[in-house]
């Protein structure tokens, strides 16, 4: 199946008990109006800025899109020429949550984060990068998914632990995150370059 040749919707939907959105995202079969789209749900919850008692379906923006053709072509060396995908393989959907994350969640400000800055080699940063996070408790491996000229904002693969605990979690993988572009370093750094990439 084609996930980026048919239009991609997200789905919001009130989660029982909860003042919580759940997003799952839908994909048309095709021009036929009797067939349902595909869902997927997928592990990401925001808090609305207004309740709501039905599903709401929205359209990927085009920010959406492109982030998620910057992760194609980053993550998984896909082409323009390879559009196929299997919406049902695990990384693509991990990608998914990549961009419904930085669509529906609000960067949290890493300020009190970041590391202290040191001369190294840098290389030319772009948004669907696997890169390093240069933290007070050392590197972590993170994506970016949106750049301006003094901050990067991104996604964490792992958790920021405390210095000396296994189990006390200074940020949890999958927060979103605001820093400055100096704490943004090649993927080599991390401590795990082999993080897990999107599960």
């Amino acid at each position: 199946m084609s996930a980026v040749l048919q239009p991609l919707f997200w789905r919001l939907a009130n989660e029982q008990n909860s003042d919580l959105d759940v997003v799952s995202v839908l994909m048309p079969r095709g021009k036929e109006v009797d067939k349902v789209a595909i869902e997927y749900a997928i592990d990401v919850s925001f808090k609305p800025p207004t309740h709501h008692q039905n599903p709401i379906d929205l359209r990927w923006s085009e920010e959406d899109s492109e982030l998620f053709m910057s992760l194609l072509k980053k993550v998984m060396n896909v082409s323009d020429k390879d559009l196929e995908l299997d919406i049902e393989d695990g990384m693509v959907q991990g990608l998914i949550h990549l961009v419904a994350t930085a669509r529906f969640h609000t960067p949290w400000p890493g300020d009190e984060l970041e590391g202290e800055d040191f001369i190294t080699y840098r290389k030319e940063i772009e948004v669907g990068d696997l890169i390093s996070l240069n933290t007070k408790y050392g590197f972590y491996s993170a994506v970016i998914v949106a750049l301006d000229s003094i901050d990067a904002t991104v996604v964490l693969l792992d958790d920021i632990l405390a210095p000396d605990s296994v189990d006390k979690v200074i940020m949890p993988s999958h927060s979103l995150l605001m820093l400055n572009r100096v704490c943004v370093l090649p993927a080599e750094f991390a401590e795990d370059v082999d993080a897990p990439m999107l599960h």
